[in-house]
């Protein structure tokens, strides 16, 4: 396989599928939790494998669910990579060695992610694709860091970036001395809590939304809004 200048890694927090290791979404059960971070997951897949791009993309799990992919996962054409996710210094650094060098332009997605296709990733390459050292940072509402995009790996940037916990007001105050130039991507929307699942159901609702967020997607996540129905009041 030919590897191409740029590299996307999608990336859990934590286990999404093992029921022992899951952390539970707000409200939901263990069952519906899974279903609920299975299906975000499930779509990046669905906008990213199998369609022209310009870019190698990685799909990461942590190890502890590797003996648990729903049968929709095994399907699915994608070959997951699995990494213990809960040392994410390591993990990056893993990474570093691996991949960030081989490619000039990476960006790292959150995988409770909606909202980003494979025209928002060409954006993404065409931002960092400049010759000055550059940044850059995906943000939610509630300033935490869902896409990180670099043109030049920096191991001081990811210690940085650990040690700030992923939030974007923490993360900036670190690197301020850094001589990257930073694109910034508000609102990016993160499914983390009740609020951003009703936020889910309102983006979900508008007919732009087919254009990341397939048919069958929708009706997985409809499911979701017919069992919480009284969480989206």
């Amino acid at each position: 396989m030919i590897m191409k200048q740029n590299a996307v890694y999608i990336v859990p927090i934590s286990p999404i599928f093992n029921p022992s290791h899951i952390k539970l979404f707000d409200k939901f059960n263990s069952d519906e939790s899974k279903f609920l971070r299975s299906t975000l997951y499930l779509n990046l897949i669905n906008n990213f494998s199998d369609k022209e791009n310009k870019a190698d993309f990685y799909f990461y799990l942590d190890e502890l669910d590797k003996d648990f992919l729903p049968e929709e996962f095994t399907q699915q054409n994608f070959t997951p990579h699995f990494f213990d996710l809960s040392n994410k210094k390591l993990f990056f650094e893993n990474l570093s060695v691996k991949e960030f060098t081989l490619h000039k332009n990476n960006i790292l997605i959150a995988s409770d992610i909606i909202g980003i296709n494979i025209f928002d990733i060409d954006k993404c390459i065409n931002l960092l694709s400049i010759e000055d050292e550059s940044l850059l940072i995906g943000k939610s509402k509630e300033n935490e860091i869902g896409i990180l995009g670099f043109n030049n790996y920096y191991p001081d940037i990811f210690d940085s970036f650990v040690k700030s916990s992923f939030m974007f007001d923490d993360f900036l105050s670190r690197i301020k001395s850094s001589n990257h130039f930073i694109n910034t991507l508000n609102d990016v929307l993160l499914i983390r809590n009740i609020n951003d699942f009703k936020q889910l159901y309102h983006e979900l609702s508008q007919k732009k939304s087919i254009e990341y967020c397939s048919q069958e997607m929708h009706e997985r996540f409809t499911h979701l809004f017919i069992e919480y129905k009284d969480l989206l009041k």
